[in-house]
């Protein structure tokens, strides 16, 4: 179990030069610029959307222009040729109300072009905003991947020492365990008991379980897996 603590000790230490990875401020501000880009490509989606829906009702507006044109013609034709003084306030009203419609029917195409220009301003903003995150995205991978270069020679000289102290491993059950917990992300494997809290996700432990803890001296934790360890204080 020693030789498993020590080999823990030294994933520790990958996990850690890991992490100055991915905590640098290039990984930072890569990870922000990144998420830019996802929301753009959303807004980029909803802006389609609405471009679409604009489109749509471009149709149904010429559609209805079609409709007044064909109710104009039939205004002109039932008057026109017997105009007097008792249809002509017929004729005046439903001039009226083809007057009133067009006029409505042109409120509502004036605001869709202004919502079309009010699109077309906006996506021009965020493609300029897209293009200049693209830019500085692959800046900060270039930094990611340097600092990455940095690290990489004391991560192998700490894979090598681990190497050595594998064939040392008694216990290759517990060692295969451990293997596993680690590459499903459950790290470190292998946790003190602190004051009745487990040492790895500093949950509080029934009492029941440190009274079993004591007598099994490993037991998984109930919240977190790990696999917590009792040993009596010096």
């Amino acid at each position: 179990m020693k030789t498993i603590l020590e080999i823990q000790k030294l994933d520790r230490q990958i996990y850690a030069l890991n992490r100055e990875v991915d905590k640098c401020q290039a990984s930072v501000n890569f990870k922000e610029y990144k998420a830019k880009l996802q929301e753009g490509r959303a807004r980029f989606e909803q802006l389609e959307a609405q471009a679409n829906d604009i489109i749509k009702n471009f149709n149904i507006a010429n559609n209805r222009f079609d409709k007044y044109r064909g109710n104009a013609d039939i205004v002109k034709k039932r008057n026109s040729d017997n105009i007097n003084l008792d249809n002509i306030s017929t004729l005046i009203q439903d001039t009226n109300d083809l007057v009133g419609d067009l006029s409505e029917e042109n409120r509502r195409v004036e605001d869709l072009v202004r919502k079309s220009e009010e699109i077309v301003r906006k996506s021009a903003e965020l493609s300029a905003k897209l293009t200049e995150a693209k830019k500085h995205s692959a800046v900060y991978k270039m930094q990611i991947e340097k600092k990455r270069e940095e690290v990489a020679p004391k991560i192998a000289a700490i894979v090598q020492q681990i190497k050595e102290l594998e064939p040392k491993v008694e216990d290759k059950e517990k060692y295969a365990k451990y293997k596993q917990m680690k590459e499903a992300g459950i790290f470190p494997v292998f946790v003190p008991l602190v004051d009745n809290f487990c040492g790895g996700c500093s949950v509080e432990l029934p009492l029941n379980f440190v009274e079993k803890l004591k007598t099994a001296k490993m037991l998984p934790c109930e919240h977190c897996n790990r696999i917590i360890m009792y040993q009596t204080k010096a």
